[in-house]
């Protein structure tokens, strides 16, 4: 019996994505750590106030993914990225002029809809480099790309923080914005959408024993490159819910504290950092890991950020409190590695864009309301915050083991 499938080769240049993320996410932890820093600690905000300030990015980033992939399919994922590369440090300079949280919700909500056009096309990139990729080549993208964004994040916290220490948050935001512009020569080199399309070849392939030829492209479907659409997808958002709202929760919490008892600024950087750091260890981990021990890996995660929670109620000091935070980012870590490989594998299986705009959706959900509420509580009582860490960390691991109950060894 012979049946013929596509195979699929064509050569593309990733490195300007890695440089991309690396650069973004460099200035951006800088200039997003001193702003808050700034408003929070000079300008003297209100907790509800910065919440919104904070949030009004990606409250707007919910719906940037539908407008972003909207524009895309317009004008291709070259010139988006070009595009964002070169508004948003427009965008993020402008906050530095005027203080009046009106301003600022403005310029923030603008660079949210306008980083629709960034990460779901990243995303969508690493899933047709995948389709046509060999295994071992797929891995090394989803590794570099972990990579660039996350040592750009650790990077620029560690260097925040000797600029802070040295001068002020005021002048670390103005020196990283200038540093934004390196994206706008970067994007020059991502590939024309031309070169990147999947280019389909036919490969005969002889059995000898006789199959059926649905039950043969299933088998297709589910080979090394997409093996984890053996989870429902449900799993992957779920999982990242769970993410961004308690990595959100505990990035808002960390400088109220730090107010609470008078302490300087400084320590939020190395804890931020420290998060990351740890967080980079975990996405490297999933990435060796077999599919069943993703799984594992997921459930114990999130039992471990429940009792983390549930501690700080009975260890109040301040030294526990940013070890155990950077800690944590070793399980956010295994939570994101896990739910980025389902959503990437669905996206190559089904050569589609739909599921990284919607991991996307869900990431702006979880980042963009979380600080609203955690501002107003934080107003009241700012330990209640954790409480809604240890009641949905509880709910959805039961609904995870339910969902994954047939992703056996």
């Amino acid at each position: 019996m012979q049946i013929k499938i596509d195979q699929v080769s064509h050569p593309y240049r990733a490195w300007p994505i890695f440089w991309l993320a690396f650069v973004r996410l460099f200035y951006v932890s800088i200039f997003e750590r001193a702003f808050s820093n700034y408003l929070y600690f000079v300008v003297d905000i209100s907790e509800g106030t910065l919440g919104i300030v904070s949030s009004a990015g990606a409250i707007a980033y919910i719906f940037a993914p539908i407008l972003g992939q909207y524009i895309t399919s317009k004008i291709g994922i070259r010139k988006a990225l070009l595009f964002t590369s070169i508004i948003t440090p427009l965008l993020a300079g402008l906050q530095i002029l005027y203080f009046e949280p009106w301003f600022l919700i403005l310029c923030r909500v603008s660079i949210g809809l306008v980083m629709g056009l960034y990460w779901p096309n990243c995303m969508n990139l690493l899933s047709k480099w995948q389709k046509i990729s060999n295994y071992e080549r797929t891995k090394r993208n989803f590794r570099n790309f972990n990579f660039s964004w996350n040592f750009g994040f650790i990077f620029g916290l560690l260097v925040g923080y000797v600029w802070t220490f040295f001068w002020s948050d005021y002048l670390s935001m103005i020196i990283s914005w200038f540093l934004s512009f390196l994206l706008i020569p970067i994007s020059f080199f991502i590939n024309k959408d031309s070169q990147i399309d999947v280019q389909k070849e036919e490969l005969e392939i002889h059995l000898e024993n006789p199959i059926y030829e649905e039950d043969f492209k299933m088998l297709l479907k589910t080979n090394s490159n997409s093996s984890m659409i053996l989870y429902p997808i449900l799993f992957s958002w779920i999982g990242i819910i769970f993410l961004s709202t308690t990595k959100a929760i505990l990035l808002f919490t960390y400088p109220v504290f730090l107010k609470q008892i008078t302490l300087e600024t400084q320590s939020t950087y190395l804890v931020q950092g420290g998060i990351q750091l740890a967080q980079l260890i975990g996405l490297t981990w999933i990435n060796v890991m077999q599919v069943y021990k993703r799984k594992v890996s997921v459930f114990i995660s999130i039992s471990v950020l429940v009792v983390v929670s549930f501690t700080i109620f009975l260890i109040g000091d301040i030294w526990y409190i940013a070890f155990i935070f950077a800690v944590s980012g070793l399980f956010f870590g295994l939570i994101h590695g896990t739910s980025m490989k389902i959503m990437l594998d669905y996206g190559a299986a089904e050569n589609t864009s739909k599921y990284s705009t919607i991991n996307e959706i869900v990431i702006g959900i979880g980042f963009g309301v979380t600080p609203i509420v955690a501002g107003f509580v934080a107003e009241v009582n700012l330990y209640v915050i954790f409480v809604f860490i240890i009641i949905t960390g509880i709910a959805f691991l039961f609904i995870l083991i339910y969902l994954s109950r047939h992703v056996k060894k």
